[in-house]
């Protein structure tokens, strides 16, 4: 499936050496550039799951042709990272020196970086000292600086996109694949995917518009959740984990202004976040102690009135009840899916409440620990918490498993997909080669276009619905804004599937709906893990398939 050693590219300008890594969606080779005389690195589009190539080839073909619009989709994007990064010119920015289509794909070249990353050097030697990984962090805020005044934002700044270049140890921002492009008004100049990295990622990454507007907050959240990797050694809990139980407390060797620094950048609410690089520098820089609760404006670059606001001590919890409420106040001005986090923290504060008025203090926090024990028990179970589910809940009722990925009605009612999955068309090919409109329609209820298929007196053609039905009668083929709101949720969701041994692939899923333009041939599809945005392929080709049911 790969280029072989020894191949050239564009003429005899590039060969390749060795293969040094391969995702979903490409593959990254050591080459030589010839008459340079110079190592380089070469990344091929090439999507493992839909692309083949002839061992005795270079060239690749499309598997199926009912995958062709979104391959392009992709492919697209693919040269727009590349692109994206040739603009950008820093000592501490891998250099992109040259982009071109051939063997039916697209390649990019970009200098090769003799080293390794920070996310090995600790699983390597375990956490740095204070000083060298301040030392880097200044580096790559220095490079995001340079991105961020050109209007780009990288969202993916993570250890393991850091590189150590061995010649002088110098830290290398890598890998823009997620990165976005904004206009002069701070709007997004395309709907390219939102991908996320599970504890470098902040809340808005997990939400659906959440990144349309340039923000480089978001990308400064990241690069502190980088430094508490760093001096700690351990991947920071996800953006979620946050909002429910605060960071956890940092090292106490850690100097104040330090753990200031980890604690704003990682902060919940973009507002209370350093607003760009130079106030996180600033941070990193100030001289303040463990009573401080401002920093000086002679250690900042802004004017002190927005530091002030920044740099509020963190809440001891007898004061978190009173932060909650006035939180609470403020909703309306919140993202919905932060009103929701902040009506379950009220939720746990009250009945944490209600266990101290009623056991009394000597026994509260035996009273606590008993609630929060048989709540644990039965989110294990599937039970919820008494009839409450959360996005991400494991659920069990009345034979019926699956993980919860919406809910509604304060969580006593939602939606859940199932633990299993097949890779099935959504017809047989002579039920394609019929040519028929079905009228599936509906873009929001999958079990109305179930229903209608499972109707039909050749429902037995429709391999899978039938898949879906066999589960049970109440579950059925998601409709595409389903599949869309599972997209969004897919990390809390694979989380508690990997609890029970099975996980969600990333590749493209199959809705019930019927493409508009093109019912009789094409149905919509969401490519979950990596796309939020519908797309659609020909009805006899094989994707794969989940089941979801109600509750």
């Amino acid at each position: 499936m790969r280029l072989q050693t020894g191949t050239f590219l564009q003429g005899d300008k590039y060969r390749i050496i060795d293969v040094l890594g391969q995702g979903g969606f490409g593959i990254t080779y050591l080459a030589e550039q010839v008459m340079a005389e110079r190592k380089v690195c070469i990344k091929e589009f090439f999507p493992k799951e839909y692309y083949n190539r002839d061992e005795d080839s270079r060239s690749i073909s499309l598997g199926s042709q009912g995958s062709a619009e979104i391959m392009d989709l992709y492919k697209a994007k693919f040269i727009k990272e590349a692109k994206t990064i040739a603009k950008l010119d820093h000592p501490n920015i891998i250099h992109i020196f040259d982009v071109f289509a051939e063997n039916n794909t697209a390649y990019y070249v970009m200098e090769y970086i003799e080293g390794e990353s920070l996310s090995a050097l600790v699983k390597e030697h375990g956490a740095l000292s204070e000083g060298e990984a301040v030392g880097y962090i200044k580096q790559v805020a220095a490079a995001l600086g340079n991105i961020h005044e050109q209007r780009i934002m990288h969202l993916d700044i993570k250890p393991a996109n850091i590189m150590l270049r061995k010649a002088d140890g110098k830290p290398v921002l890598i890998d823009f694949g997620l990165s976005k492009q904004y206009d002069a008004e701070g709007n997004q100049t395309s709907s390219t995917p939102v991908g996320i990295s599970a504890g470098y990622a902040p809340m808005e990454q997990y939400q659906q518009g959440g990144v349309k507007e340039f923000s480089p907050e978001t990308d400064i959240y990241s690069l502190g959740a980088t430094l508490y990797y760093l001096v700690t050694g351990c991947v920071p809990p996800q953006a979620a984990a946050i909002v429910d139980d605060g960071l956890p407390e940092l090292p106490a060797h850690l100097s104040a202004n330090v753990r200031k620094a980890i604690e704003r950048s990682m902060e919940v609410q973009r507002k209370s976040r350093p607003q760009n690089v130079n106030e996180l520098l600033a941070l990193l820089d100030s001289n303040v102690d463990d009573e401080a609760t401002r920093i000086s404006p002679n250690d900042a670059t802004t004017d002190s009135s927005k530091h002030e606001e920044q740099i509020a001590e963190t809440p001891k919890p007898e004061q978190k009840t009173k932060i909650v409420q006035k939180a609470m106040s403020e909703k309306n001005k919140l993202p919905k899916s932060k009103r929701i986090w902040g009506l379950i923290v009220v939720v746990v504060v009250a009945i944490i409440g209600i266990i101290t008025f009623t056991c009394g203090d000597n026994d509260s926090s035996d009273g606590a620990e008993n609630v929060a024990n048989n709540y644990a028990e039965m989110i294990a179970q599937g039970l919820g918490r008494d009839g409450i589910y959360m996005v991400g809940d494991y659920y069990n009722r009345d034979g019926k498993k699956g993980v919860v990925f919406e809910v509604w009605d304060g969580g006593r009612h939602g939606k859940i997909v199932s633990l299993n999955e097949a890779h099935l068309p959504w017809c047989t090919v002579n039920q394609y080669n019929k040519n028929i409109k079905v009228g599936t329609s509906d873009h929001d209820n999958g079990k109305v276009n179930t229903d209608k298929v499972m109707r039909l007196n050749s429902r037995d053609e429709y391999t899978a619905f039938v898949w879906c039905r066999e589960l049970g009668e109440e579950w059925y083929l998601p409709a595409v804004q389903e599949l869309v709101t599972l997209s969004h949720n897919h990390d809390k969701v694979n989380m508690a599937l990997e609890t029970h041994g099975v996980d969600m692939n990333s590749g493209t899923y199959i809705s019930s709906t019927e493409h508009i333009s093109s019912p009789t041939s094409r149905v919509w599809v969401v490519y979950i893990g990596y796309s939020n945005d519908p797309s659609s392929i020909e009805k006899q080709s094989h994707q794969y398939v989940r089941a979801v049911s109600t509750f």
